[in-house]
């Protein structure tokens, strides 16, 4: 199931933040979860999602999460949009049962499909990619923006999170370039969401909660980690140390 909808304004949703067990290499995990929760609530009397191929303790967290802001009062309504952490969820409501979308990260405008399995994939690693390096995590929001240079998509290739501008509410403070261009010339850098910045280098939303002082560069395929244009060292047994390991450039 998909559906094309233009990304809304969404106010962060209150109480989110994602609290499950330290992560490990060998998590279960199921090819398929239907999840059906009851909930005490006005005007809900449940909620549904799906989620293939994702860690069973993630998906256990966010319906728990989800439970608990519902059964505190939330109020959703049919076509608002949830924001949690970078992503956006779609909510449908229909007989008093809330079912949520998820982006599918494929293609602009988005387009919305009821696996939720890209977008807990991005909220588990934006928690745990500056955490293995010993950061803590400053997760900005898909509808941000950043400032992208000239062949920015080509490597060697560079990602820099500095403070945000005054000028731009919406500036995330990341800013991709080409190592190999000028990046100093206004003519040829140009604005645009991080959404969009993904769908054209997605090699870079692993990395999009460091915070403020962080660098990646990319060459080759193997990502560097700096803090103020120091590298830092990746422990082999993180949960980086393990994604990058199993895409075989750690």
């Amino acid at each position: 199931m998909a559906t094309e909808h233009n990304p809304v304004r969404t106010r962060p949703t209150p109480g989110f933040g994602l609290r499950p067990p330290c992560y490990a290499a060998k998590t279960p995990m199921s090819v398929r979860q239907n999840v059906n929760r009851r909930v005490s609530s006005r005007a809900l009397d449940s909620f549904q999602f799906i989620a293939c191929d994702t860690p069973d303790f993630v998906v256990e967290w966010f319906a728990d999460w989800l439970t608990t802001y519902i059964n505190d009062g939330a109020t959703i309504k049919d076509e608002q949009t949830l924001q949690c952490g970078f992503v956006i969820l779609k909510c449908r409501v229909k007989n008093r049962l809330l079912s949520l979308l998820s982006p599918d990260f494929d293609e602009m405008p988005i387009r919305w499909t009821d696996d939720l399995r890209k977008s807990l994939g991005i909220i588990t690693a934006h928690k745990y990619t500056p955490e293995s390096v010993g950061l803590i995590p400053d997760i900005p929001s898909l509808q941000q923006t950043a400032i992208t240079g000239e062949r920015f998509a080509e490597f060697p290739m560079f990602a820099n999170r500095s403070t945000p501008s005054s000028a731009n509410p919406n500036d995330s403070g990341w800013f991709v370039g080409s190592q190999d261009a000028d990046n100093n010339d206004p003519a040829t850098l140009q604005v645009m969401s991080l959404y969009e910045l993904v769908l054209k280098v997605p090699h870079v939303l692993q990395f999009l909660s460091l915070p403020v002082g962080c660098q990646v560069v990319f060459s080759a395929g193997t990502p560097v980690l700096l803090k103020d244009y120091k590298e830092v060292a990746v422990p082999p047994d993180s949960y980086l140390g393990q994604v990058l390991g199993r895409r075989g450039i750690a």
